[in-house]
């Protein structure tokens, strides 16, 4: 099939998917997602890719005996589950949708105590209502922001970082078992399953879609290794650029004018405060 053709039909597909009745809306989400699972694979650009990533449509489901209005989520994460928002005022709003779940992620999330509520819709398709995390992207954190610019510190940090996500990570697999497989992986180079508190003394652990259950002890010391590997190679820690240089104080521009004395700056150094 020629290409031209092809993208043709994937937009009339799209077209078609977000104009269908809400009780088949999920269906087409999953049939799009799969879609997107491939063209991504094919290595085709980013616009074409983003014609299956849009997020403006609504999925209304029944779920044992909650009916619930579902927005679709714009990050839909590395597992091959399709993933909304709750968008119902009430105990769940907030929170997120999934089907398309594995049975392994239901164990897992289920393990970890994540789950809200699970269970079939009327169309016998299954889905997991899953409580939102109360963390945020390190990159959120004031902790972080104090420190973003300084290089010395931030790398700190970031090691504080993966020695909680190592020992958080830990911590599940001796309750549960299950061990968050995604770090370990490298599947999540923007590192969206692993949320802090806004003073980063706790980690979060989201996201069972690839959690494992090893047959013998993780190495700690090895999981905190990959975590801040995975921190460091972020580019999160970027030094303040210096400011563009001035001509000479008290010199003379390039036309023979002289110049005013420019304000003499200060310096302060940034105290990392955990």
């Amino acid at each position: 099939m020629h290409f031209p053709l092809f993208l043709s039909l994937l937009s009339c597909l799209t077209l078609f998917a977000y104009c269908a009745p809400t009780p088949f809306q999920a269906e087409f989400d999953l049939a799009l997602r799969e879609l997107s699972d491939l063209v991504q694979r094919s290595g085709v650009d980013d616009e074409f890719l983003s014609l299956t990533r849009r997020a403006d449509h609504q999925v209304m489901i029944n779920l044992r005996g909650h009916q619930l209005t579902l927005q679709k989520f714009a990050n839909q994460g590395n597992s091959h589950s399709v993933v909304y928002t709750v968008a119902t005022p009430g105990s769940f709003h907030g929170d997120f949708a999934k089907t398309n779940v594995a049975e392994s992620e239901l164990a897992a999330t289920t393990a970890a105590g994540a789950v809200q509520l699970a269970g079939y819709d009327s169309s016998h398709r299954r889905w997991m209502i899953v409580r939102r995390s109360p963390g945020m992207h390190i990159t959120q954190t004031s902790t972080f922001r104090r420190v973003a610019h300084d290089p010395a510190q931030c790398d700190v940090l970031l090691r504080r970082a993966a020695k909680l996500a190592a020992a958080t990570m830990m911590s599940y697999w001796q309750h549960t078992g299950w061990l968050q497989n995604d770090p370990n992986l490298q599947n999540d180079p923007n590192l969206q399953n692993v949320l802090f508190d806004d003073h980063m003394t706790v980690a979060y652990v989201i996201d069972w879609g690839q959690a494992i259950r090893p047959h013998s002890q993780p190495s700690e010391a090895q999981i905190e290794a990959q975590a801040y590997h995975m921190f460091s190679s972020s580019g999160f820690c970027r030094p303040v650029a210096p400011p563009p240089m001035g001509p000479p104080r008290g010199g003379a521009t390039a036309h023979g004018s002289s110049t005013r004395p420019s304000a003499k700056g200060s310096s302060r150094r940034v105290m990392m405060q955990f």
